[in-house]
């Protein structure tokens, strides 16, 4: 069987070569890492847990970055307590006066709303907010806040001038944050990439997406998500098989680092169900569905809930035909052993016919020899007595022919 192989020279040369891509090895891995959930979960826990205990010893100002840290470890595993933790470090910002803090607070928690389909919260905290105040690491924030608000916005609305208005405000603030953030930094990749990928400069899109990949660390949440970053590139340039390849990476890091905020395979799932291999993506989107209940975001409900009706119908009616077709054979079975009871009672009785004819042929073949002995012995006392008969004859006829004389 052939093998996953990843060959790279240096972390940091370009691009990644893959070969040997052994999808359902992939899938295999996944299914084991699924099964394996409760327990990365438990250690993830463990992980927030220590991380919480550090509160009760800190100072003020260890104490908000500590909640602030915590906030983002709650972001891919539980939304509402990312939210609850950005809250409190907010609060202790404006009580202990760090103005700079206080802003990236407010607009990370703006950036959290958006995820968890709080669009107008989000609005409003943004609209509290003045940009000029902000550092640039709080800025950066605050544009991808109000780009995930009119993506959000635009994706939902049903109003086609509404629609575009929100489209027209994305891409403005997506100006705003390129213009921002570090040109080369992660945040400036990952928000240029897929502009790059929708202008149809795909080669450039994967050497920027390889930058970013040299910029992580394999198996990592992080690398999880330039993974699926990848394999969006690849889907485009329609080479399927490497697009599912870096699909699967994707979503093998995020089960195995615990994330319950499932995007990768949540596409798995629909990209299986395309394909026909309903069973597995059931079993992938109901794994999703389960995790999203742990991580509450409405957004995501709203995504998954019609994938996962629709995959479970598929399945559900494949589940029906097999039946079907499971139904109809049993009968013909019922059939083919009805006949073969048949057969073997016709068999059984021709064989008893068999045993009682061949019986018959031995008492037969007994009575023949016993028979033939006897004619044998009767053959036998004729012969004899001939034999005498003659001699007797012989010694009439000698002394007739004497008396004669």
């Amino acid at each position: 069987m052939l093998t996953c192989m990843v060959f790279t020279i240096g972390r940091a040369q370009a691009p990644l070569e893959v070969k040997n891509i052994d999808l359902p090895d992939m899938y295999r891995q996944i299914d084991e890492a699924i099964s394996q959930s409760p327990r990365y979960i438990a250690d993830y826990e463990e992980k927030l847990r220590q991380a919480k205990q550090t509160l009760e010893t800190a100072d003020d100002e260890q104490r908000l970055m500590q909640l602030m840290e915590i906030s983002r470890m709650y972001e891919s595993f539980c939304g509402d307590s990312a939210q609850v933790y950005t809250e409190r470090a907010l609060e202790l910002a404006r009580q202990g006066g760090y103005n700079e803090i206080e802003g990236e607070c407010m607009a990370r928690l703006a950036y959290l709303c958006t995820f968890l389909g709080s669009q107008t919260e989000s609005l409003t905290l943004l609209g509290r907010m003045s940009p000029h105040a902000l550092s640039s690491g709080a800025l950066v924030t605050y544009y991808r806040a109000y780009m995930m608000v009119y993506s959000n916005l635009s994706s939902n609305t049903q109003l086609q001038q509404m629609r575009q208005e929100f489209g027209e405000l994305y891409a403005c603030y997506m100006d705003s944050l390129l213009a921002t953030a570090p040109e080369g930094s992660e945040m400036y990749c990952r928000h240029r990439e897929p502009q790059l990928v929708g202008e149809g400069r795909l080669e450039e899109a994967l050497k920027m997406n390889t930058q970013r990949l040299n910029m992580t660390t394999d198996g990592s949440h992080e690398n999880a998500i330039v993974c699926y970053s990848r394999y969006t590139i690849y889907r485009e340039m329609g080479d399927m098989e490497m697009a599912k390849y870096w699909l699967c990476r994707s979503a093998l890091d995020d089960v195995r680092n615990a994330v319950l905020d499932q995007m990768s395979l949540i596409a798995l799932a629909e990209l299986l169900e395309t394909e026909g291999d309903t069973e597995r993506a059931s079993r992938y989107i109901s794994f999703t569905w389960e995790c999203n209940r742990k991580y509450s975001p409405r957004m995501r409900s709203w995504q998954i809930a019609p994938l996962l009706t629709a995959i479970e119908d598929s399945y559900e009616a494949k589940i029906l035909h097999k039946s079907r077709i499971l139904t109809i054979w049993g009968g013909v079975v019922s059939l083919l052993s009805i006949f073969f009871v048949i057969v073997l009672f016709c068999l059984f009785r021709q064989r008893k016919q068999l045993k009682a004819a061949r019986q018959q042929l031995e008492y037969t073949n007994k009575h023949l020899v016993e028979t033939n002995d006897k004619l044998k012995w009767m053959n036998d006392w004729v012969s004899k007595s001939n034999a005498e008969w003659q001699a007797e004859n012989k010694k009439l006829k000698e002394k007739i022919h004497e008396t004669n004389k």
